[in-house]
């Protein structure tokens, strides 16, 4: 009777320590920055058609990037983190941001073609984060 006491001890105690509960606490961090397009999706530029390309720029990522781009520029949305990318065929800009605003600063002129180069570099490091090219039509 005893060994039978014993064993449901055990098993009750094996049982309870499988049910343990444990706290786990999540840190959210939004570091990432998101490149989207809204519309119809197509890697061509077309006025009024194809043309909306945005850039979402988190807070936490201030300071470490910057933009090169030629042939086109990036410009404020009503959204604080939220730039729109238009062409301007023939200068090249690039943009850091810093706080929460995105500086521009005319870099001078480029290669006029029906073509837009954008990079993404981290400041930190100085790697390439992205490198991206969109037709204009």
């Amino acid at each position: 009777m005893s060994e039978k006491i014993l064993s449901i001890i055990l098993i009750l105690f094996i049982y309870n320590s499988f049910q343990a509960q444990y706290a786990i606490k999540i840190k959210k961090e939004d570091n990432r920055f998101l490149f989207f397009q809204l519309g119809q999706k197509s890697d061509t530029i077309i006025k009024n058609k194809t043309d909306l390309f945005f850039i979402k720029l988190p807070d936490s990522l201030n300071n470490n990037l910057q933009l090169h781009i030629n042939n086109g520029q990036f410009i404020k949305t009503g959204n604080n983190h939220v730039y729109q990318l238009i062409p301007i065929i023939g200068i090249k800009y690039s943009h850091a941001q810093q706080d929460t605003m995105l500086n521009t600063l005319l870099e001078g002129t480029c290669i006029s073609s029906k073509s837009i180069n954008i990079k993404l570099i981290n400041n930190i490091n100085n790697k390439l984060i992205l490198k991206n090219d969109f037709i204009v039509k």
